[in-house]
């Protein structure tokens, strides 16, 4: 198992927190002896299928199921489009956003660009810390080795993907998004096409990102575009 002091999220959230994920071998024994360690106002567990003893420990200890957590992989040579996406996206373009472009950006995620996370979905948090955690969360990536892009259709940005490297042939999107005004425009699917065509430039062989179980549309659009499910781990957590 591995035991992350999330930090961060004090500044993010304003609560001290700890994740566990857990391997599908830890015994029972072990994850609840860890568990009763910990000492955190927030703890989140990410739990492997296929482990009901776990899951039902966890619902004994007040802890609630949040989210499933899906690690999807594509092999890049297997990426596919529809014939009209691909007419359509022949149409759009992406480039590395200025300053100012971030700027607009923040606002955009500001106004609620991601609600079906497990902070926006949870009470206990409000809708505009659920927000400004994601503006933290790219300005720290900014400040290492990440790179955000702009997608743009006829001059206008109508949306956004990061992106990073994480290890020789593999690449991490690992966020991505429609602005407001293009949420319902059916152009969803650039979001995942553009990093794709970002990696194959790159000379990668793979992308490696993750998507919520709560939110379908991009499930259904990582398996149309050729993403295979690589994990899936059931997340739960409890406010102390």
């Amino acid at each position: 198992m591995k035991i992350i002091n999330a930090f961060w999220e004090k500044r993010n959230l304003g609560v001290s927190t700890v994740e566990m994920v857990i391997d599908s071998k830890d015994p029972l024994e072990t994850v609840l002896k860890e568990i009763e360690s910990i000492k955190a106002e927030y703890i989140v567990i990410k739990v492997p299928v296929s482990r009901f003893d776990i899951n039902k420990m966890l619902i004994d200890k007040n802890f609630n199921y949040i989210e499933g957590s899906c690690n999807f992989v594509l092999n890049l040579s297997e990426a596919k489009l529809s014939p009209f996406q691909e007419r359509l996206n022949k149409t759009i373009y992406y480039s590395p956003m200025n300053s100012d472009e971030t700027v607009i950006l923040f606002e955009e995620i500001r106004k609620g660009l991601f609600k079906t996370d497990r902070i926006y979905l949870d009470d206990f948090f409000t809708k505009e810390k659920a927000s400004e955690r994601y503006v933290k969360w790219i300005e720290d990536e900014l400040s290492r080795t990440t790179e955000i892009f702009k997608i743009t259709l006829k001059e206008e940005t109508i949306g956004f993907f990061s992106f990073k490297q994480t290890d020789e042939i593999t690449y991490y999107p690992f966020l991505a998004g429609l602005y407001e005004k293009y949420a319902q425009s059916g152009l969803g699917f650039v979001t995942l096409r553009k990093p794709i065509e970002e990696a194959i430039k790159r000379g990668g062989k793979k992308i490696s990102t993750y998507a919520s179980t709560n939110n379908l549309p991009v499930i259904k659009a990582h398996i149309q575009q050729g993403f295979n499910i690589n994990e899936i781990l059931y997340v739960f957590v409890k406010h102390i």
